[in-house]
């Protein structure tokens, strides 16, 4: 389980860009002005989608006060003009919901990239039955959910797979609902309502994927034909025929507990490495590369998903783009 987490992660480095699409929505007139790229506003202009680097203290004051209160003399021409679009059909400018779209393309780009290692790694039993990939689909997976329901916790796989990979399975699944959720998507650990409603959803999703991912209909269970005839019993030193007393069939209990809750616990662990020691570094130097690699080494997952996502590794919606650290400084 874990090299395939970690062949995952090599995949997403090299093709998640390319494989997730970009759908920006406008929101509301405080993040127009937050947004230095608005070409897909409905509110705007063409002339608008250049970037309009605002300095700090206007954009500050511009965000920080109501609609009605903005004092668009310190803005653009352009960017005026979208600013009274807004006004004038107050209607069309909406609170932004849940990325359902794109939060399932990513989760289900995630679900075909482990599972084409699946393939490639244990080819010999997707093919076992006459050499046909989900032959006697429904056959199988009931006998393998019969299996699972019977199996107790140890399901065969080194602790190191189940106490290590599979958490951090979660994790990724828990940051690609984080970063679909405009609720939530910048905001950083604290103690606060917010937070842990947010990280709360986080772990729902990725209860929700794991459990797909170890008993649901394209699980490990379905490609691998873990607990049917057609895989029998092995001993736990891998060697099978099974000529032990209890004999393991690759299912178990323990993934369905230690995927959402471990990865639960380590995005916060991620979060809480960002928030302080990834900022720390931000205030302390300006050097961007020490900046990015500060971020990708404390929050390798985060990593991982941002790439998913379309965005760089380093990536932190809380700081829009690096901008945060720079007006500390000053």
């Amino acid at each position: 389980m874990l090299m395939r987490l970690k062949a995952a992660l090599i995949l997403v480095l090299l093709c998640g860009p390319a494989l997730a699409q970009s759908l920006r929505r406008c929101g509301s007139i405080a993040e127009i002005l937050e947004e230095s790229v608005v070409e897909d506003c409905g509110l705007t202009s063409p002339a608008v989608s250049e970037p309009i680097g605002l300095s700090e203290s206007i954009l500050s004051s511009a965000v920080n006060s109501s609609a009605s209160s903005i004092d668009t003399r310190l803005l653009p021409a352009d960017r005026r003009f979208a600013i009274s679009a807004g006004l004038l059909n107050p209607g069309s400018v909406r609170k932004q919901g849940f990325h359902w779209r794109r939060a399932l393309l990513e989760s289900f780009t995630f679900l075909a990239i482990e599972q084409a290692y699946v393939v490639k790694d244990d080819y010999r039993w997707v093919t076992a039955e006459n050499g046909v990939p989900f032959n006697h689909y429904w056959r199988d997976y009931k006998q393998s959910l019969s299996t699972w329901i019977h199996s107790g916790w140890d399901d065969g796989d080194p602790p190191l797979y189940s106490y290590l990979g599979h958490p951090i399975q979660g994790a990724f699944t828990g940051y690609i609902q984080v970063q679909n959720d405009p609720a939530g998507e910048k905001l950083e650990f604290s103690n606060t309502k917010e937070y842990w409603h947010s990280r709360l959803k986080a772990l729902l999703w990725n209860t929700v994927y794991s459990t797909q991912w170890n008993i649901g209909p394209l699980s490990e269970l379905t490609f691998e034909k873990y607990g049917t005839q057609a895989r029998p019993p092995w001993n736990h030193d891998g060697t099978w025929p099974c000529h032990e007393k209890h004999c393991v069939t690759g299912v178990g209990q323990v993934d369905l507990v230690t995927t959402p809750v471990g990865g639960f616990a380590w995005m916060i662990m991620e979060d809480v490495l960002d928030k302080k020691v990834a900022r720390r570094v931000e205030t302390a130097t300006s050097n961007r590369f020490l900046i990015n690699v500060a971020r990708c080494a404390l929050n390798p997952i985060r990593g991982g998903a941002n790439i998913l996502h379309g965005k760089a590794p380093w990536y932190r919606a809380s700081r829009d783009g690096q901008r945060t650290y720079l007006a500390d400084r000053e």
